[in-house]
C-alpha cells in the first residue's frame, strides 16, 4: 500500500500543471483580490483578507482535489487501472491510495494561502488558531477528493471537465466561498448550509471569526458528505472497472 502511494505521489508531481493549478493561481487569486481594494490586517479590511483566506485557500484545495481526481481518466486511457486490477490491491485500496495522494496534495495551496495572508496581507491571529484553521482546512477537504476520484473513475474524457466545473463551481458558490451566505435569499441560505463547502469553510471561520468552537451540524454535514462521496468512488471504481472488462 505503501509502496502504490509513494508512486502515485511520484507520478503527480511530475505532472507540469501541479504546481500552476494548484498552488500559483489561488495564490494570485487571493493576492489581487484582497489587494484591489488595498486590504490590510487592520480593520474591516483585515477580516475581509481573513475571510478571502478561508474561502479562497478552500476554494484552491478542492480544486486541487478535484482536477486530480480527473487525472483518472487519463490512467484508464492508458491502461494504467488494468494494471492495477492484476494487483492484490482492493477497489479499496486502490480509491484509498488515491485518496491519500489527493490529500497530501491539498495541503501546498492551504499553507501558501496561510503564509501570504500573514506576511503580505498582514493577517494576525493567535497561535492556537492557527494551529486549528490549517488543518481544518486541510483535512476537511478529504470529501472532495472523495468526489474527484468518483468523477474520474465514472466519466469520460468528454466529460470529465464538464462534471468537475459543475461540482467546482456549484458547491463553492452555494457554499459560500465566494459570497457570504448570509447574503442569500432565505432559501437558497437553508440549501447552502446543507453543501460539504459551506460546512468545510465554516469551521475555520468561526475559530477565526467567532472565535467558537465547531457546530455540531457543520461536522454532521462534513461528515455526512464524506461517506456519500466515499461510496460514489466506490461505486465507480467497480463501475469502470466492469465497462472495462465488459
Amino acid at each position: 500500500m505503501m509502496g502504490y502511494l509513494r508512486l502515485e505521489l511520484r507520478r503527480t508531481l511530475r505532472a507540469p500543471g501541479f504546481l500552476i493549478f494548484t498552488i500559483v493561481m489561488p495564490l494570485v487569486m487571493y493576492l489581487i483580490f484582497t489587494n484591489l481594494g488595498a486590504v490590510t490586517g487592520q480593520g474591516d479590511a483585515g477580516d475581509a483578507a481573513l475571510y478571502a483566506m478561508i474561502s479562497i485557500g478552500g476554494f484552491g484545495a478542492i480544486g486541487a482535489l478535484l482536477n486530480y481526481g480527473s487525472s483518472i481518466v487519463a490512467d484508464r486511457s492508458s491502461g494504467w487501472l488494468r494494471h492495477l486490477r492484476l494487483t492484490p490491491l482492493s477497489p479499496l485500496r486502490v480509491v484509498l491510495g488515491k485518496a491519500l495522494t489527493g490529500m497530501l496534495l491539498a495541503l501546498p495551496p492551504v499553507v501558501a494561502l496561510c503564509v501570504a495572508a500573514a506576511t503580505v496581507n498582514g493577517v494576525r491571529l493567535h497561535p492556537a488558531q492557527w494551529f486549528a484553521i490549517v488543518p481544518m482546512l486541510w483535512l476537511g477537504s478529504a470529501p472532495f477528493v472523495l468526489l474527484g476520484l468518483g468523477i474520474g473513475y465514472l466519466c469520460t474524457a468528454q466529460t470529465v471537465q464538464p462534471a468537475n466545473f459543475l461540482a467546482y463551481f456549484g458547491f463553492s458558490l452555494l457554499g459560500g466561498l465566494w459570497l457570504p451566505l448570509p447574503t442569500f435569499p432565505d432559501w437558497l441560505r437553508v440549501i447552502g448550509r446543507l453543501t460539504p463547502t459551506h460546512g468545510y469553510a465554516d469551521l475555520p471561520l468561526r475559530v477565526v471569526d467567532f472565535n467558537d468552537s465547531p457546530t455540531t451540524v457543520d461536522v454532521l454535514v462534513l461528515g455526512g458528505w464524506f461517506a456519500v462521496f466515499a461510496v460514489f468512488a466506490v461505486y465507480a471504481y467497480r463501475r469502470s472497472a466492469a465497462r472495462r472488462d465488459a
